[in-house]
């Protein structure tokens, strides 16, 4: 049970850093001279090799090999970053997806063992490397099973051969191949060294003691020192963790490292230990060690301490690994604690201060929660951007376009499961803006463009939603094939007059589309039908700007969650709405006698004129009216707008509910919530409600 426990662990690990490194390899072709970016690529596929080879995944281990083999010339700069370079890296990272997915199919893998040669060998040529077969010989290593994830502390004590330097060999390029290996602390003894009329100068005096942090095995230290290891006196020896770090975090004492290093007796130093001067000095004082082990033992302390606070800031950053479903039920768990505290607070509305106190107490409790439980559902959305640099340079590609992608808003954070929902219409909007809006090279030159298009992805907070924008500079939308063609499909009659946005909109009808020829990438009708039902299932909105020849802007207005909001509670007769408290700007009173006197829906607001719509009317509640009615007064995308409603009651925790398919057409409700008395109060979607009045004005104007 265990070991699939770690073998998914290791699927999921990889499979995020195989989403890293394409964005990792554009950005390394972006800026070929930037060693961090190589280094960032080689990391991924060497972190790779390691685990497989760990878990148990042999295929993908050599497979990577090779790859980290051609990535490691890279780093040394004996192989060139190119365009080919990166095409094949790609491809590999597509295969070893592969080999991970079929894990389970015998079948598919011997298929994808054939590839992996096949793969290696083209890879290799492409980069100006010997064939797969001349490479890959029988004594190519294997991902070390030695080679951990996690890094280890080992002490070293080299003293070569007096006569080392007779054979050629300079003890400081060993030490220096050494901490190729890892992080070093050198700590060399020079008591053994005469005095300078005596010293004969083909004579090695100084040995070391080294402290090596490493994820590298005994074996690849030992390597190190292969060809002098006969002839010198090498002790190597892993840290345990009490010799390493003490219960408290700090490390180890200076008695007990020199203890540990042999440089002092236990004897001596329980002798030592029961007086009230500093050990060292008492060391010094008495001769129990010499000057030069003293200062190493203090020497090794120190590296061991900056080890330490380096591993508890890793260790204090890390993330911890938790399912998608366990957190769903957190947050439902969170949603109910918040219904259920509002079902308390208004029982005990009249009841003494102490017991009022305590409720109270309770709900910053609830919010404290529900607060951190949302946050954790909140993902940066440049993980999701970044996925779609290697489509657009893929299909720049394949296209004979150039196109310059630009991101801004990557660190916008929104809900996963929108992020989720989001991927599938992003990836058809940037299709369809390749293919259809941004021109070849040849056609932008001779509109006067630049010959390289530019496609822009922006998200931005817009009150209680995230704004997506997709952008490109191309050939925009043509208003007459798209009316010609909704006339063909008897979408619209010949004689309908249409706005913009309702023109654009025909876009989104299944199978609808203008393009003169059907491709690979788009059009059959597919892609925007796909979007429009995705955002609405998100409880999102379209938006379409355009102007020929010049440029496309879609917007798309996602809901920032789809769980639990601030919400603010009003009233309409015996009905009970909720708007999202982050769009609600104010609230006025307003008497009808006052409302009477203008002939349009406009009441006085701050020095201007706000237009508003009644709810009653929205719904049809009749209802007898009070004498004065509240206008709440909301920021809709472009402008401000009111909603008059009978009472406001206040903000709500409102845990969101889904409608059911038989609601699904209704307009105007983005969801419902349960209230503290058990009745069923409906959130309300303000920019549907504002787009049908408006629709609703202009059809009686129209006749």
């Amino acid at each position: 049970m265990k070991s699939d426990q770690f073998k998914q662990a290791f699927i999921e690990e990889s499979m995020e850093l195989l989403s890293s490194l394409e964005s990792r390899l554009l950005e390394m072709e972006e800026s070929p001279d930037d060693a961090e970016k190589i280094s960032a690529v080689f990391r991924i596929i060497h972190t790779i090799k390691g685990s497989s080879a760990m878990f148990g995944f042999n295929e993908i281990s050599e497979f990577t090999h090779h790859v980290e083999n051609i990535l490691d010339g890279v780093r040394n700069r004996t192989i060139k970053v190119s365009r080919g370079l990166v095409d094949w890296t790609l491809k590999s990272g597509d295969h070893i997806t592969a080999l991970i997915e079929a894990d389970e199919f015998e079948e598919a893998k011997a298929a994808l063992h054939r590839q992996s040669g096949e793969i290696v060998a083209a890879f290799q040529e492409a980069v100006g490397l010997r064939t797969a077969a001349e490479t890959a010989a029988p004594e190519t290593r294997q991902a070390s099973a030695g080679e951990t994830s996690e890094s280890k502390v080992w002490r070293i004590r080299f003293k070569p051969s007096e006569n080392i330097f007779l054979t050629g060999t300079n003890p400081l390029l060993l030490l220096d191949e050494l901490a190729d290996l890892g992080e070093c602390l050198f700590l060399p003894h020079i008591d053994d060294i005469p005095p300078l009329d005596k010293i004969d100068p083909e004579k090695c005096y100084t040995s070391w003691d080294i402290l090596l942090l490493t994820n590298k095995s005994e074996n690849d230290i030992r390597d190190v020192f292969i060809f002098v290891e006969n002839d010198s006196e090498l002790h190597i020896k892993e840290l345990p963790v009490d010799e390493f770090s003490t219960i408290d975090g700090e490390p180890p004492k200076l008695g007990t490292i020199l203890l540990n290093r042999g440089d002092i007796s236990e004897d001596s130093l329980k002798s030592l230990l029961g007086q009230q001067k500093r050990l060292g000095q008492l060391i010094l004082e008495n001769k129990a060690a010499s000057e030069e082990a003293v200062d190493n033992a203090l020497n090794e302390q120190n590296f061991i301490k900056t080890v330490n606070e380096k591993r508890t800031e890793k260790a204090g950053t890390a993330s911890l690994r938790v399912s998608s479903e366990k957190l769903d039920d957190l947050v439902n768990l969170v949603g109910e604690l918040v219904t259920v505290h509002a079902q308390i607070d208004r029982e005990t509305g009249n009841s003494g201060s102490e017991l009022r106190t305590m409720v109270e107490q309770l709900g910053r409790i609830t919010e404290s929660l529900r607060e951190n439980t949302m946050s954790m559902r909140l993902l940066p959305i440049g993980t999701t951007f970044s996925r779609f640099k290697r489509l657009v340079r893929d299909l720049s590609n394949d296209m004979g376009k150039s196109i310059d992608l630009i991101m801004e808003g990557e660190e916008t954070e929104l809900d996963k499961t929108v992020i989720e929902k989001l991927n599938d219409p992003l990836v058809h909007i940037i299709r369809n803006s390749i293919d259809h809006g941004i021109e070849s090279p040849e056609e932008r030159k001779q509109n006067g463009k630049s010959e390289t298009g530019t496609l822009k992805l922006k998200a931005e907070h817009a009150g209680a939603s995230v704004r997506i924008t997709i952008e490109d500079d191309g050939a925009g939308l043509n208003r007459k094939k798209i009316r010609d063609k909704a006339v063909v499909n008897n979408l619209i009659s010949e004689e309908a007059v249409l706005s913009d946005e309702e023109l654009f909109a025909l876009i989104f009808n299944a199978g609808f589309s203008t393009a003169s020829k059907v491709t690979s990438v788009s059009g059959r009708g597919v892609g925007m039908d796909v979007v429009k039902r995705q955002i609405d299932s998100l409880n999102g909105s379209i938006k379409i700007e355009s102007e020929e020849n010049r440029y496309t802007k879609i917007s798309l207005s996602l809901p920032l969650t789809l769980a639990i909001i601030d919400g603010f509670l009003v009233n309409v007769a015996d009905e009970s709405f909720i708007f999202p408290l982050s769009v609600v700007e104010a609230c006025v009173e307003s008497s009808l006698a006052d409302r009477k006197k203008s002939s349009k829906k406009m009441i006085p607001y701050r020095e201007s004129l706000l237009p508003y719509v009644d709810l009653r009317e929205e719904f049809d509640i009749t209802a007898d009216r009070p004498d004065i009615d509240q206008i709440v007064v909301v920021n809709s995308e472009t402008r401000q707008i009111g909603f008059c409603v009978d009472r406001v009651i206040g903000e709500h925790q409102t845990v969101i509910k889904s409608l059911s398919g038989v609601f699904k057409n209704a307009e105007g409700f983005s969801g419902a919530t349960i209230l503290g008395d058990g009745r069923v109060a409906l959130i309300l979607d303000t920019e549907g409600i504002i787009r049908k009045s408006v629709l609703n004005e202009e059809k009686k104007k129209n006749g």
